[in-house]
């Protein structure tokens, strides 16, 4: 019966260890959706380049600047592309 408390023990500590790292990440992605649906919701076109933007815009101010550039330079307006950068650089 110890040895069965112990094992049920041991696989929920490996369960919980395993999942952290997702539970940890899941900020982070949500971030790149806001941006992504962002975006898509104010009527651009979501391609490779939008993907891009978003996924530097998670990475700080520096980030937030080369995704607004990114969009900038596929003729997204000023605003828009500043919320979409705002919402991939929120924690």
């Amino acid at each position: 019966m110890i040895r069965a408390k112990r094992a049920i023990g041991v696989l929920a500590a490996t369960a919980m260890a395993g999942a952290l790292p997702v539970l940890a990440a899941s900020p982070a992605q949500a971030s790149y959706t806001d941006c992504v649906n962002c975006m898509s919701n104010l009527g651009y076109i979501v391609g490779p380049n939008v993907q891009d933007a978003c996924a530097y815009g998670e990475n700080g101010s520096f980030g937030s600047i080369v995704c607004q550039n990114i969009l900038y330079s596929l003729a997204v307006k000023m605003d828009d592309a500043n919320e979409a950068c705002y919402q991939a650089s929120r924690d």
